[in-house]
């Protein structure tokens, strides 16, 4: 199901104003439990799929959904409301039924409704899954008719379910952007990017390839691009037109922040400090809201972050981060916690969005390193830049290459490679900090005047810290 209808109430949707909204359509529509989950579908009397509904979710902080959704949907409702959403089956009755259903629930509790695009794919089949809309053998197709489409938890759980067995492929319109988290699933083993042409044929979102459907395999192209010289021996493969478009003309310039903390004791971590510090030297603002899938619906609470990951031990745990709006640069983000060992490791992934590549502070960085060092438990630290724009979301374009701007190994590394050796490899590293505390931060950029020669340089330095690190 692809057509989506969210409605923000003011009320707490219980069971009694559910079913209530629900006869106000249709005294003869019938609500039946999904399988094990919480999730509700909506049927009519010859048990037909008109909708699915999903448990109302609690807004304790609005700016992610005002990013999201716009800042007039959210007009007029209290500081803590209730989002629930429901995916209708894309034809004329599943949008009707959804529509008048998230009405007649906000007429009853107050609030607003918001919906998506007409979501007219032409590919739904009652599918096993309440996001999906189409099925191969090995693959699960997700339709989102959207301006901004978010990792939701209708995808966090499609990818739950299914993702250990399945590619969970996107389909979207190419007016369509992706948040930061949705577009770096995408762009991985596990996921595709499919977009629906203005001419009726699908292309990769990612590399802009043509693909076709297959029912085995879900969306393909005819070769699939593997490694950085797969162009090379594939001279016929090219992007549909328009793809290679002067994006990067009028683009900003994003900052892509990953960084790894280890914590030695799993029973008090609270993540969550080093996305603050990030936030802090690259964004000049702080972190607003976090949770389990997009948009984020919490307000910033490391310690609250940290019993949720500790709940979910020894499962991994996602968070995804949201910064404030209207307050320094924009940026999104996610915190992957899993067990190694005795503790606790923490991989923050950010991107930062600025008006050009001159707004872009690269001379923070070594402060950010130093920072991060001497909160403790710094591992490793790196940054890329990018051609993107200022809100950190991507359209189906090609944007540029990502060129390394440098990387950091933090102060348990360093004391294992020795300083002499950290700064002997083929790229030349900044002690920062002192005693205990010290990193070491190597400007690839620097270093390199061109984005192949930068990324040649790059692997060579981590081959040669990896060879340091194992004497």
């Amino acid at each position: 199901m692809s057509y989506d209808v969210v409605a923000l109430v003011a009320g707490m949707p219980d069971e009694r104003s559910i079913a209530e909204a629900l006869d106000g359509v249709d005294p003869d529509l019938w609500l039946y439990r999904h399988g094990d989950t919480d999730v509700l579908q909506i049927r009519d009397g010859d048990g037909r799929l008109l909708a699915t509904l999903e448990p109302g979710q609690r807004v304790e902080h609005a700016d992610a959904v005002t990013g999201l959704l716009g800042e007039e949907v959210v007009a007029g409702l209290p500081d803590c409301f209730w989002w629930v959403e429901s995916r209708a089956r894309p034809d004329a009755l599943g949008r009707k039924v959804a529509h008048r259903f998230a009405d007649g629930l906000a007429l009853r509790l107050g609030g607003a409704v918001w919906t998506s695009g007409q979501a007219d794919f032409g590919l739904w089949k009652e599918p096993e899954h309440p996001a999906v809309e189409l099925t191969a053998d090995r693959a699960l197709l997700v339709a989102q008719d959207r301006d901004v489409v978010p990792f939701s938890s209708w995808f966090s759980d499609a990818v739950a379910t299914h993702g250990s067995e399945r590619m969970l492929q996107l389909l979207t319109p190419p007016g369509a952007r992706l948040t930061y988290a949705m577009r770096t699933f995408a762009a991985g083993s596990l996921g595709r990017w499919v977009v629906q042409g203005f001419d009726g044929g699908y292309f990769d979102g990612i590399t802009g390839l043509p693909v076709y459907w297959d029912d085995e395999y879900g969306f393909r192209a005819e070769d699939e691009p593997v490694g950085q010289a797969w162009a090379e021996g594939k001279p016929n493969a090219e992007p549909v037109p328009g793809f290679l478009a002067d994006f990067a003309e009028e683009s900003g310039t994003q900052l892509v922040v990953e960084a790894s903390v280890l914590h030695s004791d799993p029973f008090v971590v609270e993540p969550g400090r080093a996305a603050e510090i990030v936030a802090e030297h690259l964004a000049g603002t702080t972190l607003s809201s976090w949770g389990p899938h997009e948009p984020a619906l919490r307000p910033w609470d490391r310690d609250r972050m940290g019993r949720f990951v500790r709940e979910r031990a020894p499962k991994p745990s996602i968070l995804y981060l949201s910064g404030p709006l209207g307050k320094g640069s924009g940026f999104s983000g996610q915190i992957h916690m899993a067990r190694r060992g005795p503790r606790f490791l923490e991989r923050v992934s950010m991107a930062i969005g600025y008006a050009g590549e001159d707004a872009a502070p690269f001379s923070a960085l070594p402060d950010l390193v130093k920072a991060l060092a001497a909160e403790g438990g710094l591992e490793a630290l790196r940054v890329r830049r990018i051609p993107g724009r200022r809100d950190v979301t991507y359209m189906p374009v090609w944007a540029g290459p990502a060129v390394p701007v440098g990387l950091a190994i933090g102060p348990e590394r360093l004391r294992r490679i020795g300083a002499d050796r950290a700064q002997a490899g083929p790229i030349a590293g900044t002690l920062l900090g002192h005693g205990g505390d010290q990193a070491v931060w190597y400007p690839v950029m620097g270093e390199a005047d061109a984005p192949l020669r930068a990324l040649e340089l790059l692997h060579r330095h981590i081959e040669y810290l990896a060879a340091a690190s194992a004497r």
